[in-house]
């Protein structure tokens, strides 16, 4: 029995040259002139970008599969049984700069955790090259949701996604979304910018361990007298040792528990010797959301990683009254 290549195919047929997409190529076998049976291996080989495994076997259907993503401007890519080879061309574009997704990046593999999603979720459109006026900016959280955006005098990148809030729940459904923008021109011609793979894990609540932060100007209520050079919180937990990296958040809600937004802050700090506290100071500006007071709460608590430690510790939440409409 012989075994050889029929076609070679690849989708999508073009990807970015920098790495961050993916083609998935498929080799149609034939044994004899039919349909290979299951199980027949393909080697892989490519040119100008990294193939995702060397071989890969035929299915039930006689294809072999594997994803190739690029280096270089185009990508050859052979498979082949032994003397039987085909060769299949992709072709690339240099994307746009990627779009940025606050508290994911490439320290945590892009994975938005259960922090991440309790203090809120955004993202950013970078400016990006050959910005116009009348371009449409279209950002994509994968398949799950969009928004966009038109350039003009006063309406330009960057422009800032409220994750949580503008776009669909689903978005932050544990799972992978590929997140990207496409610019489009008066003319019809569109650009693609290069794709982030984001992961959401939830993962569900952790239980607190940690004693919460301490606000002295809660007393009860956060106040203009109080918010108009910032607000400290202070954290002190037992066994705080040096390079522990401690992040604090910080959330405002109006009285119906509504998260507004404009009252996020968040910070981190790598604990040094000698210290037995951190002071974090909640900016003037998170007291005053689109330039007004609020009258709510906010809530504010903190997550301690320890070097060599895989678990990140969770403090208990402090509920702090504000009212910044009055003196």
């Amino acid at each position: 029995m012989t075994d050889t290549i029929s076609a070679v195919s690849a989708v999508p047929a073009t990807i970015a040259n920098d790495g961050s997409e993916a083609s998935i190529v498929s080799a149609t076998v034939l044994t004899d002139g039919a349909p290979a049976a299951a199980g027949v291996s393909v080697s892989w080989t490519a040119t100008g970008g990294k193939v995702s495994d060397a071989t890969s076997t035929t299915d039930a259907n006689g294809i072999a599969q594997i994803s190739v993503t690029a280096t270089s401007s185009t990508v050859v890519v052979t498979a082949a049984i032994g003397l039987s080879t085909m060769d299949k061309t992709i072709t690339t574009y240099t994307p746009l700069a990627a779009p940025i997704v606050v508290n994911a990046s490439s320290d945590d593999d892009y994975t938005l955790d259960h922090y991440d999603i309790s203090f809120g979720v955004q993202a950013e459109i970078p400016f990006y090259n050959n910005v116009a006026l009348g371009q449409t900016v279209q950002f994509f959280w994968g398949d799950i949701d969009n928004i966009s955006f038109i350039i003009t005098e006063t309406e330009h990148p960057p422009f800032v996604i409220d994750v949580t809030h503008a776009l669909s729940p689903d978005c932050l459904k544990d799972g992978t979304y590929n997140v990207y923008y496409v610019v489009t021109d008066q003319a019809g011609n569109s650009t693609k910018s290069s794709t982030l793979n984001i992961t959401v894990a939830d993962g569900g609540s952790t239980v607190p361990t940690l004693p919460a932060a301490s606000v002295s100007e809660a007393d009860p209520y956060i106040n203009i007298n109080d918010a108009g050079d910032g607000v400290d919180v202070v954290i002190a937990y037992p066994g705080m040792v040096a390079d522990d990296l401690v992040t604090f958040y910080w959330n405002g809600f109006d009285k119906s528990e509504r998260q507004i937004t404009g009252t996020e802050a968040t910070d981190d700090y790598k604990v040094v010797d000698g210290d037995t506290s951190i002071t974090f100071t909640v900016p003037m500006e998170a007291f005053y959301p689109n330039g007004t007071g609020y009258e709510g709460y906010a809530e504010v608590y903190y997550t301690v990683e320890t070097t060599g430690s895989s678990v990140l510790a969770l403090s208990d939440t402090k509920q702090c009254l504000v009212d910044t409409l009055a003196p």
